[in-house]
């Protein structure tokens, strides 16, 4: 599912009149600190899961991982969603660690090897096939701070349950609308380290924008 659609399904939304530019179209108006702000001024939050694969577990561990999860799922409040997204795996360091090792030796059939690996690797960083799955789960209301505070208990509830997982910080939740507005760019390029006062011009509202001239 569509970002944009799973955020506007969220409660709170409500149909508007189409908007006539790309901030009117796109639910988000800002991202801050551990939370987003939509269009109709209602805040969204999320946690990052991390993955865990059962298959390398025993049946009685899965079946206590599963168990596990619909207890705190039950325990969720009443509005929340889950979204997955692919995210290109970032090669630079794989790819400057082969253009190394090419740069040190000097046996021509090792470099011209080497030179066909950097080479594939590098189409592959480009076309985006080399993926790994994020998984979020997306909680939105008109309190920022009890939204903030339930999401806290949230994480707390799933380790003690032995589930792993974290609140999003603002480059993160900036990284998943990247991955979403720009997914060919994704695969080769990352957002900013910087990001504190950074906004994609998609996601730059107004108000952000006569702030930043």
């Amino acid at each position: 599912m569509k970002l944009g659609m799973l955020i506007d399904k969220l409660p709170g939304r409500s149909s508007s009149k189409p908007a006539s530019s790309v901030q009117g179209w796109i639910p988000i108006q800002d991202i801050d600190h551990y939370h987003m702000v939509r269009q109709d001024k209602w805040y969204v939050t999320g946690i990052m899961v991390y993955p865990t694969n059962i298959d390398l577990l025993s049946l009685r561990e899965r079946n206590s991982i599963i168990r596990n999860l619909q207890e705190v799922i039950n325990g969720l409040p009443a509005h929340f969603q889950f979204f997955c997204v692919g995210r290109p795996v970032d090669l630079d360091g794989y790819i400057a660690h082969l253009e190394q090792l090419k740069a040190n030796t000097t046996d021509p059939i090792r470099k011209k090897i080497l030179q066909s690996q950097i080479k594939e690797a590098a189409q592959t960083a480009i076309s985006g096939e080399a993926l790994e799955t994020l998984f979020f789960i997306l909680f939105t209301s008109q309190n920022k701070s009890e939204l903030l505070e339930q999401v806290k208990q949230i994480i707390v509830d799933m380790k003690n349950k032995g589930l792993n997982g974290h609140i999003c910080d603002h480059k993160e939740l900036m990284d998943m609308n990247f991955i979403f507005t720009h997914p060919v760019q994704a695969a080769y390029e990352r957002m900013p380290e910087d990001t504190k006062d950074y906004i994609p011009p998609q996601l730059l509202n107004p108000e952000r924008m006569k702030l930043n001239g």
